[in-house]
């Protein structure tokens, strides 16, 4: 029989509908999503983009959905002590679920879901995104070695990677309660925007003003200090010093009129790109370049960039690191906010087409096992297990 499963978060999440949409055609589940929020249907400001946003992607279809009065007074850039969604937790707790998964611990909502289902009988499982790579004051982690390791104790985990394996480790789930449930991007449709496109890459490189047949280093993320666009741009303009090569940054964010009075030749802002218009930046570039500082838990920038055969450099505090990026295989990983070590890993790259070309093959196919279907495998495995308990 199905094992009848409420998700419960925060709102409608792009990279994940294509996920609910496999979840939902797996027999041995019966999946409602609980969203707290319609923000992102409806269209809402994103404050670190800076830019209204709205998804031209499905966002719904292909799975059941509830949104609940709450759902409409309830924004989502939120950080911990949000409002509980009193009638989404009545109503998962209530209607004879087996299993409640909640996505992420940050809301009120998950602490009180896992309360609830103590007494009511239904198994938690917790998909988290946090890794150990970020230090935290003395007094936030004795907080979380408390709550953590209390809130684990009653949980299943579903774990993206390596370092948030390890952080589930750390504080104290044990390995007969944590399953894989890998970070991943819809390879399918990615794989197939890159061979419609990849005809068309000279004039998308001019679509960006890149007019010379040059290697295009490719920046796609959030203009903000904690991804470090400032670090990519200085070492960019060392390799520019001694290689023809180009830089395109994708995104918008506060550090945008810093960078524009930074610029030098062959550096390109492209501005916000939506999902349908993302490949295209891709397949204009050579290599690309994900340089972060601070709490990137995973970047799923990644994971797009190897489905279109790109050779990728990041930084060691980017999660996906672990389990996506083989020095000397398929890239490198250089330290965090040093321009320098990452101008050396770039210019390896810019300077050596057969280089390129060989770690983006490997890239290539090793994103293949980052897929929706092997993150679904490992979901319908926790709830299995949850349920039999």
């Amino acid at each position: 029989m199905s094992v009848r499963v409420a998700h419960l978060v925060s709102h409608p999440i792009h990279y994940q509908a294509p996920l609910y949409r496999e979840l939902a055609a797996r027999s041995e589940l019966d999946l409602t999503v609980y969203f707290y929020s319609d923000a992102s249907v409806r269209g809402y400001r994103d404050v670190e983009f800076g830019h209204e946003v709205q998804w031209d992607t499905p966002l719904l279809e292909g799975y059941r959905s509830r949104f609940l009065p709450s759902a409409a007074r309830t924004g989502i850039q939120s950080r911990y002590g949000q409002r509980p969604n009193w009638d989404v937790l009545g109503e998962v707790l209530s209607d004879g679920y087996e299993a409640l998964w909640v996505h992420g611990y940050a809301h009120t909502n998950a602490w009180l879901a896992t309360a609830g289902a103590a007494l009511r009988g239904p198994r938690v499982l917790i998909r988290e995104e946090q890794t150990l790579l970020h230090g935290r004051p003395w007094y936030v982690r004795a907080l979380k070695e408390t709550a953590l390791r209390a809130l684990f104790a009653r949980t299943y985990g579903l774990y993206i990677g390596e370092q948030n394996r390890r952080y589930f480790v750390h504080y104290g789930l044990d390995d007969d309660r944590l399953f894989p449930a890998p970070y991943c991007v819809d390879n399918d449709y990615f794989r197939r925007r890159a061979e419609e496109l990849r005809p068309r890459r000279n004039e998308l490189r001019a679509r960006f003003g890149i007019e010379d047949d040059v290697p295009v280093v490719l920046y796609v993320a959030k203009l903000i200090p904690k991804k470090a666009p400032l670090v990519l741009l200085d070492a960019f303009k060392q390799v520019r010093e001694r290689q023809q090569c180009a830089l395109l940054f994708v995104g918008e964010g506060e550090l945008r009129a810093e960078l524009e009075a930074a610029v030098g030749p062959d550096v390109h802002l492209a501005g916000f790109l939506n999902q349908s218009e993302l490949p295209e930046a891709y397949v204009a570039a050579d290599v690309f370049c994900l340089p972060s500082i601070l709490h990137e838990t995973w970047g799923l920038v990644v994971n797009e960039a190897l489905n279109f055969g790109l050779p990728v450099v990041v930084s060691d505090k980017v999660g996906c690191a672990a389990d996506l990026v083989h020095p000397g295989w398929n890239g490198f990983v250089v330290p965090a906010g040093q321009p320098t070590p990452l101008a050396d890993a770039l210019e390896q790259l810019v300077a050596d087409a057969e280089l390129r070309a060989e770690y983006g093959a490997r890239g290539a196919q090793l994103i293949r096992t980052y897929s929706i279907e092997a993150c679904a495998d490992g979901i319908v495995a926790a709830c299995r297990a949850a349920a039999s308990e």
